[in-house]
C-alpha cells in the first residue's frame, strides 16, 4: 500500500493505462477488419462491381465489430470498476500513513494513527462520503468508458462506407489507382482512430474510443485516490490539506501550488490547534478544495496531489527545481499522439510499402521522444527532482527531525517509506523497553 496521495494516484494511473490499452487494442483490431474488407480485389479490373461487392459485406463487418466490442465490454467493465475501488483504498491508506509520520511524539502519533484508522475503517464500511462515494464513482466510470461502444460500432460502419465511396470515385476519374485511392482514404478516415463519443463541452469535442477511455480512466482514478484520501481525513476531523509542487505546471494549477486548502469553511487566516502540542497557531488558507477544483486544480491529467496539513506541524511543500517546462511536457504528449497515429496507419496498410512507411514514421517520432526526454528529463524519477534529500543515516536524527522530514517530503513516496521504516523501528524499540521496565 502507498504512503503518499501522489503514489496512490500513480498506482491508479497504472490501472488506468491497462484499461486504456484494452481500448487501443480493440481499436486496432477494428481498423484491421476495415482494411481487410477494403483491400479485397483492389487490383482486379471489375469496374463498379468492386464497390458493390464491398458494400455487400457491411453486415458481416458489423458482426465482426460487434464481437470485438462484446469482448471489450466484458473485460473493461470489471477492470474499470476494480481500478476505482483499489485506488480509493490506496488513497484512504495514504491518508493514515502520510499524516502520522509528521508527528514526532510517539504517544501523540499513536493516538492520531488510531483516529485515522478508525476513520478509514468507517469509510471502508460505508463505501461513500459526503462527496462522491466510491460505489457511485465506480459505476459512473464504467458508464463513461463503455459509453463509446455504440458510437464505435457506428463509426466502423461510417468509415468503411466512406472509404469505399471515396476509393471508387477517385479510381473512376483516373486520379489514382484503386489501391492508391483506398490507401489514401483509409489513412484519412482513420488518422484519429475510431471516433466513438462526442462530449458536452462548448464547443463539443469528438473523441476516439481509445483516447476517451484513457481520459475517463485517468480522471476517475485520480478522483478516487483524492476522494478516498479526503474522506478519511474528514472523518478523522482533519480539515486542512496542502497542495503538492511539480517541476512544471499549467496556468490553471500554478496559483494553488504549495498552498493550504480547507475541506470546508472559507479562505483567509484561521486559528487552528497544533495536534501535537495543543497550542493555537495561525494558518493562511488559500481556499477550499471545492473552489480549487472548480478553478481547474486536479483537472484530467493533472499531476498534483493533496496531503494532510497539520497546523504547526506540517511544512509547506518544497519547491521542485527542474529544467523541464510545461510546454515541453505538451510537446511530449504531441509526439506520443503522432506515434499512435502512425501505428494506426500501419494497422490499415494495404501492402508492405504502406506498412513500411508507417513503421518508419513511428520510429522517427519515437526517436524524437527519446531525444526530448533525454534533453529535458521529463521521465526522470522523483528522487532526481528533489531540492535536497534526507541524510543516508536516519538513525542519527531525533524524533522531531524525522517528523520535520516527513512534513517536508510529504508528497515523496520513497522518502516517506524510509521514514516510516525508521519510525516503526523506534516505536518497536520503545515498546520493548517499556515492557522490560514494567516487568
Amino acid at each position: 500500500m502507498t504512503i503518499t496521495p501522489a503514489a496512490a494516484i500513480e498506482e491508479g494511473l497504472e490501472q488506468a493505462r491497462k484499461v486504456a490499452a484494452m481500448y487501443a487494442d480493440a481499436e486496432t483490431a477494428l481498423l484491421e477488419r476495415i482494411a481487410a474488407r477494403v483491400g479485397k480485389d483492389l487490383d482486379n479490373d471489375d469496374g463498379d462491381d468492386w464497390a458493390d461487392k464491398r458494400l455487400s459485406e457491411v453486415t458481416q463487418l458489423r458482426k465482426e465489430a460487434e464481437a470485438i466490442v462484446r469482448r471489450l465490454q466484458a473485460a473493461s467493465r470489471a477492470a474499470a470498476e476494480a481500478a476505482v475501488l483499489e485506488t480509493w483504498a490506496e488513497g484512504m491508506d495514504a491518508a493514515v500513513r502520510g499524516a502520522v509520520l509528521q508527528v514526532h511524539d510517539r504517544k501523540v502519533r499513536k493516538r492520531l494513527a488510531k483516529v485515522l484508522e478508525d476513520a478509514k475503517n468507517l469509510g471502508a464500511s460505508r463505501g461513500i462520503n459526503a462527496g462522491q462515494g466510491v460505489a457511485e464513482l465506480a459505476a459512473h466510470t464504467v458508464r463513461m468508458v463503455t459509453s463509446v461502444h455504440e458510437g464505435a460500432l457506428r463509426a466502423v460502419d461510417d468509415i468503411f462506407r466512406n472509404v469505399v465511396a471515396e476509393t471508387a470515385s477517385r479510381a473512376l476519374i483516373g486520379a489514382e489507382t484503386r489501391r492508391e485511392a483506398a490507401q489514401r482514404a483509409l489513412d484519412r478516415f482513420t488518422a484519429e482512430g475510431i471516433k466513438g463519443f462526442t462530449d458536452s463541452a462548448n464547443p463539443p469535442r469528438t473523441w476516439s474510443m481509445a483516447s476517451y477511455a484513457e481520459m475517463a480512466m485517468r480522471t476517475a482514478v485520480a478522483r478516487a485516490a483524492v476522494d478516498g484520501h479526503l474522506a478519511t481525513l474528514r472523518d478523522a476531523g482533519i480539515n486542512l490539506v496542502s497542495v503538492s509542487r511539480l517541476p512544471y505546471t499549467c496556468d490553471r494549477c500554478a496559483r494553488w501550488e504549495g498552498e493550504v486548502l480547507a475541506l470546508s469553511g472559507t479562505a483567509g487566516t484561521r486559528v487552528e490547534e497544533n495536534p501535537a502540542t495543543g497550542v493555537q497557531v495561525f494558518v493562511q488558507v488559500a481556499g477550499t478544495v471545492a473552489e480549487a477544483r472548480l478553478a481547474g486544480l486536479l483537472h484530467p491529467n493533472c499531476g498534483h496531489s493533496l496531503n494532510a496539513y497539520l497546523p504547526g506541524v506540517s511544512r509547506p511543500a518544497a519547491a521542485v527545481q527542474s529544467k523541464t517546462t510545461y510546454k515541453e511536457s505538451q510537446r511530449q504528449r504531441y509526439l506520443e499522439r503522432k506515434v499512435r497515429e502512425n501505428k494506426r496507419r500501419a494497422a490499415v496498410a494495404l501492402d508492405d510499402d504502406a506498412r513500411a512507411k508507417a513503421d518508419a514514421n513511428t520510429a522517427a517520432y519515437q526517436r524524437q521522444l527519446k531525444d526530448l526526454t533525454k534533453a529535458t528529463g521529463l521521465r526522470r524519477k522523483t528522487d532526481r527532482e528533489k531540492v535536497d534529500a534526507p541524510p543516508a543515516d536516519l538513525g542519527k536524527l531525533t524524533d522531531k527531525q524525522l517528523a520535520d522530514l516527513a512534513s517536508k517530503f510529504g508528497h515523496d513516496e520513497q522518502v516517506l517509506a524510509r521514514l516510516e521504516q525508521e519510525t516503526k523501528r523506534r516505536d518497536e524499540a520503545a515498546a520493548k523497553q517499556e515492557t522490560i521496565s514494567g516487568a
